[in-house]
């Protein structure tokens, strides 16, 4: 066990010394990558649906369009101040670490496929990892630069050139599209399978999936009446709804025309945002002037300034990767690598399977005969004396 386990040692040594030679770029893709997943339902829900459906509500008599974007442009200021100052920096240092251990853990399954590879060896390994990890802390100045860094970059609203416009309308053309796939999937599960469906996959919608598609009908020809509502229904709204329904033979209660609102109201707003997505490709050079115009390119905008935060929070994470966090966790490693170098029960523990017992079997079975040989030397020895 122990000469098995001087191997493991060698063998977890090794790739601490390849996850140092992972590229800038693989790491900055990555890091970039999972702050995304990490922060992208925050910055649609909190940050950007608020602002553009304050924006496109009606209620707030909104005197110009200047004066519709100048309160997106404000609420989105406020927003993304409170979020980098609190908690931005801590998402992404929880980033940091995760894709350091990921990166970590994906060398270690490399390495499982090789041809070289001993599975003796995996449990002792994943032990070690575990433990290494688990002691593994982010330095505690990485929270504070980062919090320096993002603020400095989420209040640049200059887009600087029209490559970088038309990254950030991709880049947010992309996170409508996957929002319009979950909420087109949501309104589906409310209203019931569509006539196509029901002809072909003989499906049939429920009593209260019926009623909910009638609700949905009568609250699409309100948004169609009024393309710039708001996010909430009055309560004459919902009697007029509700009237309307009764008519049709149809009743519903107040909830139920909420319930189905939401949806309807969310695919009709995300269409509409990404139609502005649309328009807005023509619209850097009116941008640059800052020119009054009916084009509305705010949220163009505010992607830009994500998709830059993004950028310098994964180099700044990829830094104190490379020159700092890496070397900490191998110091760590070699620390519970020596920890466990003389403790002989996790080895007992970790390193098993029928070749180890076996080997000890055999090691048992020379020890018995090295003293017997020794027994038979001194029963000779003394017979000649």
């Amino acid at each position: 066990r122990d000469e098995l386990f001087e191997k493991a040692r060698g063998e977890i040594l090794d790739e601490i010394v390849n996850l140092s030679l992972v590229s800038p770029q693989t790491w900055e893709e990555a890091l970039g990558r999972k702050l995304w997943e990490k922060v992208a339902q925050h910055v649609f829900e909190n940050i950007y649906l608020p602002a553009a459906q304050t924006q496109a509500s009606g209620s707030t008599r909104q005197i110009s369009t200047h004066n519709r974007s100048g309160t997106f442009n404000t609420t989105v200021d406020i927003k993304l101040k409170q979020w980098a100052e609190n908690q931005l920096p801590i998402k992404s240092v929880e980033v940091g670490w995760e894709t350091l251990k990921e990166e970590f853990l994906k060398l270690m399954e490399r390495a499982k496929k090789g041809k070289e590879h001993d599975d003796i060896f995996d449990q002792l390994k994943a032990a070690v990892v575990e433990t290494a990890m688990n002691k593994h802390l982010w330095e505690d100045k990485a929270s504070e630069m980062l919090r320096v860094i993002q603020l400095n970059t989420l209040e640049d609203r200059s887009v600087h050139d029209k490559q970088h416009w038309d990254g950030a309308i991709r880049f947010l053309e992309e996170s409508l599209q996957d929002k319009i796939g979950v909420n087109e999937a949501n309104l589906k599960e409310v209203v019931g399978p569509g006539w196509y469906e029901r002809w072909t996959a003989w499906k049939n919608r429920s009593p209260e999936q019926s009623s909910r598609n009638a609700t949905k009908a009568e609250l699409d020809r309100l948004l169609v009446s009024e393309s710039d509502h708001g996010p909430h229904l009055s309560y004459e709204e919902l009697t007029t709804v509700r009237r309307n329904l009764s008519t049709q033979g149809v009743e519903v209660d107040n909830e139920t025309i909420r319930e189905t609102w939401y949806p309807v109201y969310r695919r009709h707003f995300l269409r509409a945002a990404l139609g502005r997505c649309y328009d807005c490709r023509r619209g850097y050079w009116m941008y640059q002037q800052g020119m009054e115009t009916e084009l509305e390119c705010g949220d163009i905008v505010l992607f830009w300034r994500i998709q830059q935060m993004l950028r310098v929070t994964a180099n700044a994470l990829r830094q104190q990767v490379m020159n700092r966090e890496a070397r900490r966790l191998e110091k760590e490693i070699k620390e519970v690598l020596e920890e466990m170098s003389s403790d002989q029960e996790a080895k007992s523990r970790l390193l098993t399977g029928r070749r180890v017992q076996l080997a000890e079997e055999l090691k048992r079975v020379r020890q018995i005969q090295e003293k017997l040989e020794e027994f038979i030397k001194a029963l000779n020895t003394g017979g000649h004396e």
